[in-house]
C-alpha cells in the first residue's frame, strides 16, 4: 500500500512539473507583450483623429512657430493606425513641412514600421514605396538591393508609382540585373491600368528614344507618341523631353518655338531641367564671333520679357519672333 501511495505521488509530481514547464514556455504568453502593447500605450481612433487635426492646424498656421510637438502627436496617431497621420509623419520627417528639419533615418524607421504593422494595404504599400526611395538615396550596393525588394513588394501590393519606379530599377539595373525588356512590359501593363502615374510616359518614351530594350535601336516615332501621352496626363518630365525632340529634330522637323513652348509648360509643372533648357535656348551664346545689333537687341528684349510677370498667352505670342531674331544667322 505504501509503495502504491509513493508511486502515485511520484506520477502526480511528474505531471505537475510537466504542466509547469509548458506553462513557462508557452510562446503566446511570452510574445503577447511584444505584439500587443497594453491599451495604455495606444490612443483611441477618435483621439487619433483629434490629434491629427490639431497637428494639421499647427503646421498650416504661419503664426504658430512651436512645431516641435507635432512629431510626437503624429507618432501617437501612427501607432493607432491613423493612415493620413502616418503619411503626414513621413512628410514631416522628409523635411516637407515648415520648421522641422529632415531626418531620413527616422523617416525610414517609421516607413518600415508602418509597412510591417499596418493592416491598411494601401498605406503599407505607400510606406514600403517610400522606404525603397530612402534606401536608394543611401546609394550603397546593399541598400539598393533592399530598395529593389521593397519597391517590388510595393508594386505587388498595387502602388502605381512603385510599379513605374520598379521599371526604372529594371531599366537601370538598380539593386538587380538590368532587364530593359522586362521594364517595358511593366510600363505597358501600367499604361493600360493607371496612365496618370507620374513618370510613366517619361520612362517609356526615354527607353524608345534611346533604343533601350528595343529591337532595331531608337524609335523616335514611338517616343514622340509616348511623350505626347505624357503631355495629355501633364507629366512634366515627358513634356520636357518632348521639347527636347523638337529642339534637336528627333523624329520631327526642328522647331525652336514649339520646343520652348513645351519647356515652359514643363517648367510651370515643376520640372527643373525644363527651366534650365528654357534659359539655355533664350540666352545661349552664338558661335558666330560677331552678333548683329538686331540679335543683341532681341536677346536684351528676351531678358526683359522673362523678367516681367506676363500672362502665359501674351508671353507665348511675344516670345517666338524675338527668339528667331536672337538666333538669326547662327
Amino acid at each position: 500500500m505504501r509503495k502504491k501511495i509513493v508511486g502515485m505521488l511520484a506520477v502526480m509530481l511528474l505531471i505537475g512539473g510537466s504542466v509547469a514547464v509548458w506553462s513557462r514556455t508557452d510562446p503566446t504568453s511570452v510574445a503577447k507583450p511584444a505584439i500587443s502593447p497594453s491599451p495604455s500605450t495606444r490612443i483611441s481612433t477618435g483621439e487619433a483623429q483629434r490629434l491629427y487635426e490639431q497637428a494639421c492646424t499647427i503646421l498650416n498656421d504661419p503664426a504658430d512657430k512651436d512645431v516641435a510637438r507635432v512629431t510626437t502627436m503624429l507618432e501617437s496617431c501612427a501607432k493607432a493606425g491613423h493612415a493620413a497621420a502616418s503619411l503626414l509623419l513621413l512628410d514631416v520627417y522628409e523635411g516637407k513641412r515648415k520648421g522641422i528639419a529632415a531626418d531620413k533615418r527616422k523617416a525610414a524607421d517609421w516607413a518600415n514600421r508602418i509597412a510591417t504593422l499596418s493592416a491598411d494595404r494601401t498605406l503599407a504599400a505607400e510606406a514600403r514605396f517610400r522606404l525603397a526611395c530612402y534606401e536608394e538615396e543611401r546609394g550603397t550596393r546593399q541598400a539598393c538591393k533592399s530598395a529593389f525588394k521593397n519597391m517590388r513588394k510595393a508594386a505587388d501590393m498595387g502602388n502605381p508609382r512603385a510599379r513605374a519606379e520598379l521599371a526604372r530599377y529594371l531599366m537601370r539595373g538598380i539593386g538587380t540585373s538590368r532587364n530593359p525588356q522586362a521594364a517595358i512590359l511593366v510600363l505597358k501593363w501600367l499604361a493600360k491600368r493607371n496612365p496618370e502615374t507620374p513618370n510613366l510616359f517619361f520612362y517609356a518614351g526615354y527607353m524608345y528614344m534611346k533604343g533601350m530594350g528595343i529591337y532595331g535601336g531608337p524609335d523616335y516615332k514611338t517616343a514622340l507618341f509616348l511623350y505626347n501621352k505624357g503631355l495629355k496626363w501633364r507629366d512634366p518630365r515627358a513634356i520636357n523631353n518632348l521639347g527636347l525632340m523638337y529642339e534637336r529634330g528627333l523624329g520631327v522637323a526642328p522647331n525652336p518655338s514649339v520646343a520652348l513652348h513645351y519647356y515652359r509648360l514643363a517648367a510651370e509643372l515643376g520640372c527643373r531641367e525644363a527651366s534650365t533648357n528654357m534659359q539655355r535656348m533664350a540666352f545661349r551664346v552664338k558661335k558666330s564671333s560677331v552678333s548683329t545689333w538686331q540679335q543683341r537687341l532681341a536677346r536684351a528684349a528676351l531678358r526683359v520679357l522673362n523678367a516681367l510677370p506676363l500672362a502665359p498667352a501674351l508671353r507665348s505670342s511675344m516670345e517666338p519672333p524675338l527668339l528667331r531674331a536672337a538666333n538669326a544667322h547662327s
